[in-house]
């Protein structure tokens, strides 16, 4: 399958990009498309340098198509990409402890499924995602790789949980994605002389992207799973008007639970090679977890979308199959996320927030 051209860490994009807010004000960066998108340019003409320390890092594949490491470096300004010499600890000071375990609890529980093998005393690097830090980016790296993520977030009584996870190459906020993003946007979005400001955010139910403000007031929000440019009512907040009202119910996986065997429905595809499911006769009734687990033993290839708002689940989503998760607290039924494929990245999202969110659809083999 194909792989992701390369993955940085929002650590590093942080400190070379990107300005977190928990971490650091925003960091000024020349948008000028000579410059700014030039894989190849010294970011030492190109940036604004902060004083970070960056966690450590995956970055652009080797020869052999594997993603290579980037050790954690101080950044400075006359620092080039490929400079590895130092190596600092990974971002470890203000994670709450709560992240810490909630994501240790899940990577160890995950490690005992076969996919899961490499998570085994895999290295944990954490990163907030936006305003607040009430989410977080854990990036799972072994030996140098990177090889999936977690995101934590918090509920609305504070505690966190796990809002999702992906297996696999291609995993959210990669740098190079974001450049090339960026460099493919018309001037009318924003000016080559602009100083562009981004942070990458994380908002229920789904919706993982980068928010960049120019110093001339425009903002763009852009996908970071596929890079995509999203619509304008994302910056401003519109778009949750259109939320079903019970769109974010039920608990994610909060406590420590048991990770079951991954069940596989169907081979990868692509939603969009077959528009016959967008008939409305092709609408599956599945309002709970044994009517959807029921309906991929019957029908292997579903769809699911959330009509209009579809951006807000990384949407439409092929359903490959789930996972099951069986709670050390007492619940009427186990905790089950949806699988979901997209060129080589195995991710999982509750399936309480699809099932409340939108609606199901069949595609005929």
């Amino acid at each position: 399958m194909k792989k992701n051209s390369g993955h940085y860490s929002v650590g590093m994009i942080a400190a070379v990009l990107i300005g977190l807010s928990a971490v650091c004000p925003f960091t000024s960066i020349q948008a000028a498309p000579s410059a700014t998108l030039d894989h190849n340019a010294n970011p030492s003409s190109l940036y604004k340098a902060s004083s970070l320390v960056s966690p450590s890092e995956p970055t652009n594949q080797n020869e052999d198509g594997k993603q290579g490491q980037l050790e954690a470096i101080p950044v400075s300004p006359s620092l080039s990409p490929g400079n590895s010499s130092q190596s600092p600890p990974a971002q470890e000071q203000g994670v709450p402890t709560d992240v810490k375990r909630v994501s240790a609890d899940t990577v160890q529980s995950l490690s005992t499924q076969p996919p899961f093998a490499q998570w085994k005393d895999a290295e944990l690097s954490y990163h907030p995602l936006g305003p607040g830090t009430h989410s977080w980016l854990v990036q799972v790296n072994r030996a140098g790789e990177y090889i999936g993520y977690l995101i934590i977030g918090a509920d609305h009584n504070g505690a966190y949980q796990l809002n999702e996870y992906g297996n696999g190459p291609g995993g959210p906020y990669s740098m190079n994605l974001l450049r090339q993003s960026l460099k493919s946007l018309p001037e009318t979005k924003l000016s080559s002389i602009d100083k562009l400001q981004i942070i990458p955010m994380y908002e229920e139910p789904l919706l993982a992207y980068w928010l960049v403000r120019s110093s001339t007031g425009s903002e763009v929000c852009i996908d970071a799973f596929t890079g995509d440019p999203l619509p304008a009512e994302v910056a401003n907040g519109d778009w949750k008007n259109k939320l079903h009202s019970s769109t974010i119910p039920s608990p994610a996986l909060s406590l420590k639970a048991g990770a079951q065997a991954i069940t596989l429905t169907s081979e990868p595809f692509d939603p969009y090679n077959d528009l016959g499911w967008l008939l409305s006769k092709q609408k599956l009734s599945i309002y709970n977890v044994q009517q959807f687990t029921n309906t991929l033993s019957e029908s292997s290839r579903i769809v699911f979308s959330a009509t209009d708002i579809n951006f807000a689940f990384g949407g439409p989503l092929a359903i490959n199959g789930y996972q099951s998760w069986n709670p050390s607290h007492d619940l009427s039924h186990p905790i089950m996320y949806a699988l979901t494929c997209r060129t080589g990245l195995f991710r999982f999202v509750p399936l309480d927030r699809l099932l409340s969110g939108g609606e199901f659809y069949r595609i005929h083999s």
